[in-house]
């Protein structure tokens, strides 16, 4: 890999509880050189563990490794190609907790904080480790 220098971190500014257990939705927004942004709302019931594993990741894809160890799970998420892309090009990243939603109204809460975010990573595809360098985050978009 070209750069193994992984620059990601997450705040909180509305200083949302991170408990695990509780759902937390979370965005993740990365602006390119061109100025296009690229946003992703994710769910996690770590808290601050599952933000956390970001950072794993994307040591993972400059070690060059898949995600996961298990047969079938070992590729990576558009949102894991566009965090890998900003450390690697020094581009900035936005990552923080947006709130905590009630499992009742999750889908509905998530599926209006994407649109409203203008979220463009979330349906993007799935990629394997060996093809990181030949990508963009715009091969990804669907």
């Amino acid at each position: 890999m070209l750069h193994d220098t992984v620059a990601i971190s997450w705040t909180n500014p509305r200083n949302i509880p991170l408990a695990a257990g509780k759902i937390l939705l979370y965005l993740i927004r990365v602006v390119d050189d061109s100025g296009t942004q690229y946003s992703y709302i994710g769910q996690t019931k770590q808290g601050a563990k599952g933000l956390q594993e970001y950072v794993k990741d994307i040591k993972k894809i400059f070690a060059a490794k898949p995600r996961k160890a298990t047969l079938g799970k070992g590729k990576y998420r558009a949102v894991h190609l566009a965090l890998a892309k900003a450390c690697e090009h020094g581009w900035p990243v936005e990552f923080y907790p947006l709130e905590n939603v009630g499992i009742a109204l999750l889908e509905k809460v998530e599926q209006k904080r994407m649109a409203e975010l203008h979220c463009n990573l979330n349906a993007g595809r799935n990629w394997l480790v060996e093809d990181y360098n030949s990508l963009s985050i715009a091969d990804l978009l669907v």
